[in-house]
C-alpha cells in the first residue's frame, strides 16, 4: 500500500478541490469545516448507536439493520481504499510541486473513496430511512442536506477528490438499498450484510488493504454471531438500564481504540508451518467481542431492570420504556 496510484480524470485532480474551494467565500468554507464533523467515525457510531439502543422505532430488525449497514460501510471503505491505492490531494499536489495550501498536512490515510462521505451516505441515509421521526420528506431532506455537505466539505478541505465524494455516497446509499431489499425478501434478517462485510474484510488485505483491517474482520464476525443469536428476542428493556451498561461498554470501546493505536510491534508465532500474527488476532477478538457486546446490549440491559439504580434513573430522566420520552423534554424546557 503506497498511495502513489493515480486517476487521471478531472474527478481525481487536485485543480478542482483549488477551484471549489476558491470560488467559495471565506465564511462558507468556515462553515463545512464544521459540517465535516459531522461525518467523523466517532459522531457516526454515536448516532449509530443511539437509534439501535432508544430509537423510537418498534421494529428490533429495522435498528439492528443499521447496525449492518454500518458494518459493511466500514469494511467496503477499508478494503476500497487499500485496493484502490489512491493518495489524497495534497501529497498528489505536493508531489507535483504544487502545494494545496488549505488542505491540512497532518492528515494521513489514503483518499478513494471517502469515509465521511460513505459513512454520512449509509448511516444518515439509513436513519431517513429507518427512523419514524416526523414525515418522510422531512427526514429525507435534512439526511441528503447533511450528506451533500459532508461530501462538499472535504473537497473544499482539500482532504478528498471529488470522484472519492462521489463513490462514497453512492456506495453508501446502495449499502441502504441493499438492506431495504433484504428487507423486503424477508423482513426478519439483516445476517446477510454482516456476511457481506466479513467477506470484504477478508479478503481485502490479501489484496493490498492495511487500514482498519482488524477492525472490520472483528466488527464483522462479532456482528454476526450475536445478531445470529438474539434476532429473534425483541428485547424492551428500560432506558435507564441501557444507559446503565452503555456507560460502561462506550469508555472500553474507547480505551481499548487508543491502546491498540499505540501498539505497533506486531508478534508473529509460527504453527503448522504458518506464521500467525499474533497482534492482529488480539485487536481482531477484541474488537469482536466490544462489537458483540454493543449489538447485545439491549439484551443484556433487560436484567439491569430491577436494579434499584436503573429505578431511579428511569424515574429521573425522560424515558417513556426504552425510547426518550420528548414530550417530557419540551414541557420541561417550557417550564
Amino acid at each position: 500500500m503506497t498511495g502513489q496510484r493515480d486517476l487521471p480524470t478531472p474527478l481525481f485532480d487536485y485543480e478542482t478541490n483549488r477551484a471549489i474551494h476558491e470560488a467559495l467565500p471565506e465564511i462558507v468554507v468556515d462553515v463545512l469545516a464544521l459540517i465535516t464533523r459531522l461525518g467523523d467515525g466517532a459522531v457516526i457510531v454515536a448516532f449509530t448507536m443511539i437509534f439501535f439502543w432508544f430509537g423510537a422505532d418498534s421494529d428490533w430488525h429495522r435498528r439492528g439493520m443499521l447496525m449492518a449497514i454500518a458494518v459493511a460501510a466500514l469494511s467496503l471503505n477499508a478494503g476500497l481504499k487499500g485496493v484502490l491505492d489512491v493518495s489524497r490531494p495534497l501529497f498528489a499536489a505536493q508531489a507535483a510541486g504544487d502545494p494545496l495550501a488549505f488542505a491540512p498536512e497532518t492528515y494521513d490515510g489514503l483518499s478513494t473513496p471517502s469515509a465521511h462521505a460513505m459513512g454520512s451516505a449509509a448511516i444518515y441515509g439509513g436513519l431517513a430511512v429507518l427512523m419514524d421521526i416526523g414525515k418522510k420528506w422531512q427526514r429525507y431532506l435534512v439526511a441528503g442536506f447533511v450528506i451533500v455537505t459532508v461530501a462538499l466539505s472535504r473537497v473544499v478541505l482539500g482532504l478528498h477528490y471529488l470522484g472519492d465524494v462521489i463513490l462514497g455516497v453512492i456506495l453508501g446509499l446502495l449499502l441502504v438499498y441493499a438492506g431495504l431489499w433484504l428487507e423486503r425478501q424477508d423482513d426478519r434478517t439483516v445476517l446477510p450484510l454482516f456476511g457481506f462485510a466479513i467477506v470484504v474484510a477478508l479478503i481485502a488485505n490479501p489484496l493490498g488493504s492495511e487500514e482498519f483491517v482488524t477492525m472490520s474482520i472483528g466488527a464483522s464476525i462479532g456482528g454476526f454471531v450475536v445478531w445470529s443469536i438474539v434476532r429473534e428476542w425483541e428485547p424492551n428493556p428500560l432506558g435507564a438500564s441501557i444507559l446503565i451498561f452503555g456507560l460502561v461498554l462506550v469508555p472500553a470501546l474507547l480505551a481499548f481504540r487508543v491502546v491498540e493505536s499505540l501498539v505497533t510491534v506486531d508478534i508473529l508465532v509460527e504453527i503448522a508451518g504458518f506464521e500467525l500474527p499474533v497482534m492482529a488476532g488480539f485487536r481482531a477478538t477484541g474488537y469482536a467481542i466490544l462489537f458483540a457486546l454493543a449489538v447485545a446490549v439491549p439484551v443484556i440491559a433487560q436484567y439491569f431492570d430491577d436494579w434499584p439504580i436503573s429505578q431511579r434513573l428511569q424515574d429521573a430522566l425522560p424515558f417513556d420504556g426504552r425510547t426518550v420520552d420528548t414530550d417530557q423534554i419540551v414541557e420541561d424546557f417550557a417550564d
